[in-house]
């Protein structure tokens, strides 16, 4: 699959997923009354579930064998979690930003991090 193609699917698994982890993010804080960081720690998780599979079989088609592949996705997500924590810590503690917004800062941070490993590691036969 060209560039442009693997770019169009990889943002539509990101706004699915960006949907799901914010949809945890919101229940977690809303309705469970769990601290932002945490709710948004556990959507993460949910959320990466759902990433890789979609971006194993439907983005990258054809990606190496889910062995090295797994183990490479797990690596560019640790540090994304670290990335988003981070961000979400940071937003809240020091910048005094609503939830939401320091998600969404989270969020760009992380698909960029996530799209050029993806694409040039992670992926990659």
């Amino acid at each position: 699959m060209n560039f442009l193609g693997k770019l169009i699917r990889f943002g539509i698994v990101g706004v699915l997923t960006a949907v799901l982890h914010y949809g945890v993010l919101y229940i977690g804080v809303e309705l469970v009354n769990a601290h932002a960081t945490l709710a948004s720690s556990v959507g993460f998780v949910v959320a990466v579930i759902f990433n890789y599979f979609m971006h194993y079989n439907w983005t990258f088609g054809e990606p190496a064998p889910h062995g090295r592949t797994l183990g490479r996705y797990l690596v560019m997500i640790s540090c994304g979690f670290l990335i988003n924590g981070g961000l979400m810590y940071a937003g809240e503690q020091w910048w005094s930003v609503h939830y939401l917004l320091a998600q969404a800062l989270a969020l760009v941070a992380v698909v960029l991090w996530n799209f050029v490993l993806s694409n040039t590691w992670v992926f990659r036969r």
